[in-house]
């Protein structure tokens, strides 16, 4: 009888418990159907949508150049990436694209206002060309004029000189900056880029004008196609030529510089704006029979390639 009594005492434990479970599992659907959605298709809508930028696009149709130079690159500026490269990791002397190292050492270390006077070992550092005259004073800002258009060694020397003068060391400065830019792959000897010995890489060079955008004088002084630099007293005057013989012939040039020596051959950086995009391509050219060619030839195959809008 005990038993049976215990028996039924359980059971009907099990249905009063059966009994709540059901209760609550019930009032519980109920709330969910009466609350609103953690998430619906009309909010997804409302949801900001972040989409990553694909500019320039590119156009595969459109084949690649075809460059004489050992080395090429042209880079887009604002996307941060490489439209073209053809051994853009290979060591090669750069000849004079490295006096845009140079106007930025003397950029960050002197003033541009003050007076040098032209000591001998700067004339003719070249064995070929004198571009100063022994005694003259000129401005350090007419040197980078000197240096920058028609590529004179003379002013880079000249400016070097008068940088040693002060104490700092030029040519240890050039490689303590391009180390400062992750330029791993380069090794400056002069201020000139005479040395052959000397090397860089087209990557490594776009690091360096990326930074070099920051002095606007290098890039302002770029642009011109031929100016009238004088000494301090007027006396002395230099017709400048620019040996960019693109100006003129590209559209939207921002500036370009060029290098030649018989071991390092033509070498070429340009820049060049995108209108109404604030966005620059920068081609390098290094080891080109052809230079100005090999750079016409990238600029107008990215610009063709590719599209903005």
């Amino acid at each position: 009888m005990r038993s049976k009594l215990y028996i039924l005492a359980i059971s009907l434990a099990g249905l009063v418990i059966v009994s709540i479970l059901f209760v609550m599992d019930s009032s519980q659907k109920n709330n969910l159907a009466n609350a609103e959605p953690a998430f619906n298709s009309s909010q997804a809508y409302l949801l900001p949508i972040s989409e990553p930028s694909y500019f320039p696009i590119y156009d595969s149709k459109i084949e690649k150049p075809v460059i004489d130079a050992k080395a090429g690159i042209v880079y887009d500026t604002r996307s941060g990436r490489f439209l073209f490269t053809k051994n853009s990791r290979i060591k090669l002397p750069v000849a004079s694209l490295t006096k845009i190292l140079s106007a930025i050492v003397v950029l960050e270390n002197i003033d541009t206002k003050e007076a040098v006077v032209i000591p001998k070992e700067a004339l003719k550092v070249d064995e070929e060309k004198q571009s100063l005259y022994l005694g003259e004073e000129i401005t350090v800002q007419n040197l980078l004029k000197l240096m920058l258009i028609e590529s004179s060694n003379d002013a880079a020397y000249a400016l070097a000189w008068h940088v040693n003068g002060k104490g700092i060391g030029f040519v240890d400065k050039m490689n303590e900056k391009a180390r400062s830019l992750s330029m791993n792959d380069s090794s400056f000897l002069d201020p000139a880029g005479l040395s052959d010995d000397a090397y860089s890489t087209s990557e490594d060079l776009v690091k360096l004008i990326k930074y070099s955008f920051k002095h606007d004088l290098i890039w302002r002084i770029l642009t011109e196609k031929s100016i009238i630099v004088k000494s301090i007293d007027g006396k002395i005057e230099h017709n400048v030529e620019s040996t960019d013989q693109l100006l003129g012939v590209i559209p939207d040039i921002f500036g370009g510089k060029t290098g030649y020596t018989d071991n390092a051959l033509g070498c070429m950086i340009l820049v060049v704006d995108i209108p109404d995009k604030n966005d620059k391509l920068i081609s390098v050219a290094l080891g080109s029979r052809l230079r100005f060619d090999d750079t016409k030839k990238l600029i107008d195959w990215a610009k063709s390639a590719h599209r903005w809008d």
